[in-house]
């Protein structure tokens, strides 16, 4: 028996040795574990107060930039509109720069041939005399005219010789 109570003693000594260094173990880490339980209190309270706030933040951001993503579509919108606009305005521009440059290049054309025309010496500037007409004969046959019978043509008022045709570019 007493070899029973011997081991009794032993194991309940070695049960109470193993409890001693398991508290001693234990002790920092449990104060280690209310420090970190300590920390995450504090960062939940800040999280807490900021989170709300920056969140509500977020959100206006949010809509602020769809807002400007809607101004900025209205104002592309506007400003292909202005764009065309323009376009539309410099091809009436330029065509009537094109209908200007015929019209006074049509009007410099005419002031040259009239310039031609009364510069012109005067003796080809005749005056028209009426075409002779044969005097009447009986109602018999009319006789043949011979090509050398006939008068000489009569010159027109400007002679087209002289003038060279005026061109318009396109």
């Amino acid at each position: 028996m007493t070899d029973s109570v011997f081991w009794l003693g032993l194991s309940i000594l070695l049960l109470a040795v193993g409890l001693v260094v398991l508290v001693c173990v234990s002790i920092p880490a449990l104060l280690g574990l209310a420090r970190a339980a300590r920390s995450a209190e504090k960062l939940f309270d800040t999280l807490d107060r900021e989170l709300p706030r920056t969140l509500e933040a977020m959100r206006n951001t949010g809509a602020n930039l769809s807002g400007l993503a809607d101004d900025m579509t209205d104002s592309v919108h506007s400003a292909r509109s202005i764009v065309k606009q323009v376009d539309t305005s410099l091809s009436d521009v330029r065509q009537q720069a094109y209908q200007a440059k015929r019209t006074t290049r049509s009007v410099a054309v005419g002031f040259r041939a009239a310039w031609r025309v009364l510069t012109k010496p005067s003796k080809s500037r005749r005056s028209r005399k009426p075409p002779v007409k044969p005097p009447t004969r009986s109602p018999v046959a009319p006789k043949p005219v011979s090509p050398r019978d006939q008068p000489a043509p009569q010159a027109p008022d400007r002679p087209t010789s002289d003038m060279t045709s005026p061109r318009i570019d396109d």
